[in-house]
């Protein structure tokens, strides 16, 4: 599931880095028709940048706390509880195969 969020988070980084190329091809067409500047050019384009780059770290921050929540509301174990849960299980097997062991030795 974690998986599918980072995905999803990847996505949107991906779709902002996009949307800034075509943004700034945008500007670059602009300034060869002489509609806007050089100079104006790269005010509007450092300026996008800079609010898309705040922008996409709220993003991740916002996303990641709804992330959190969700997990913690749905009571998934993480991985470091699996893990131990998975050696305490490994645990168990090992006596009860060993006390299964003794006492088929003991019918003999």
């Amino acid at each position: 599931m974690e998986d599918l969020f980072k995905k999803f988070i990847y996505t949107g980084i991906g779709w902002i880095s996009i949307t800034t190329e075509k943004f700034k091809n945008t500007i670059d067409k602009f300034i060869e028709d002489g509609k806007i500047t050089a100079e104006e050019g790269k005010k509007i384009v450092d300026e996008f940048i800079k609010n898309s780059e705040t922008r996409k770290e709220e993003l991740e921050v916002q996303f990641n706390t709804v992330v959190d929540k969700l997990i913690n509301s749905l009571k998934f174990a993480k991985s470091e509880e699996l893990k131990k849960l998975e050696k305490k299980v490994a645990e168990l097997e090992a006596l009860i195969a060993k006390e299964s062991k003794g006492k088929s030795d003991k019918k003999e």
